[in-house]
């Protein structure tokens, strides 16, 4: 009996074979990896969207608004780095080049930093 040694595709990585699929993905990862993190600081601090609202001054429908369904991405940075801020955080935006970074985010993730 022959054994197949290779790991079954998961969906995901079936999808990720389509160039234009791979993209949308790639381009809505870094956001959706933001918005997280703001959820996991804000849960570790047992804050409400109410108390975030009062530290980062401002509303609680801006802070609702922008940690839903990817809308952190239409959030300013300046609204981003006060929303870090009052997580006891620090806001580090990072231009990487396009061929590393797979291996930086690999990084980043086998330290702690971003979720698996």
């Amino acid at each position: 009996m022959k054994s197949n040694d290779k790991k079954p595709q998961s969906l995901l990585d079936k999808k990720l074979a389509d160039p234009a699929f791979r993209k949308r993905f790639e381009t809505g990862y870094a956001a959706f990896e933001l918005e997280v993190q703001i959820l996991k600081a804000l849960e570790k601090k047992k804050w409400t969207y109410q108390n975030l609202a009062k530290a980062s001054g401002t509303s609680k429908s801006n802070i609702s608004r922008d940690l839903s369904k990817g809308a952190i991405r239409k959030a300013s940075l300046e609204r981003i780095n006060r929303i870090v801020q009052a997580l006891g955080y620090g806001f580090i935006p990072l231009l990487v080049p396009l061929n590393r970074e797979h291996q930086l985010l690999g990084r980043l993730q086998k330290w702690g930093y971003l979720s698996k």
